[in-house]
């Protein structure tokens, strides 16, 4: 699960952030949202943890825009537990925001030049411990002994 994690953590903060700097890219976080119409906000928020950390091993295969607005689809239709602390739901709705501004047409290669995302430090704290809370609820659980693949 912590590769999942990774390829999450740096499509929101790191990939999306590979295009700073770089003002010569056609795609931009800023692009028209997907089709969705419904805000992050109003994802469930009584969600399993099975739930959202199904919804987040699809990170684990994006290769395009179109696998990006399938991400977003999915976070969004699974939403979190209810336990999540506020910060990390917050962290959540903003990178399901973050999610949905990607261009669905956007090419692999356009994705990995793609404009930086501008957060707030609130929002940038936010996501990350959204990410945090992601990572300690859905890594394999080593207390039997046994590390989980």
């Amino acid at each position: 699960m912590k590769h999942v994690l990774i390829a999450a953590v740096l499509l929101s903060l790191g990939g999306v952030a590979a295009g700073c700097g770089n003002d010569q890219s056609s795609t931009s976080a800023d692009a028209s949202p997907s089709s969705s119409s419904t805000s992050p906000a109003d994802a469930p928020a009584d969600a399993s943890s099975g739930d959202l950390c199904h919804a987040l091993s699809a990170g684990a295969s994006i290769k395009d825009g179109a696998d990006v607005a399938g991400f977003a689809d999915a976070l969004q239709k699974s939403g979190t537990p209810s336990q999540i602390p506020d910060t990390a739901r917050k962290g959540f709705e903003v990178y399901v925001g973050v999610l949905r501004k990607v261009d669905p047409h956007a090419t692999a290669t356009q994705l990995k030049h793609m404009k930086n995302v501008d957060l707030s430090k609130t929002e940038q704290s936010e996501v990350q411990t959204f990410m945090g809370y992601a990572q300690q609820t859905c890594a394999p659980s080593t207390s039997s002994g046994g590390a989980a693949q």
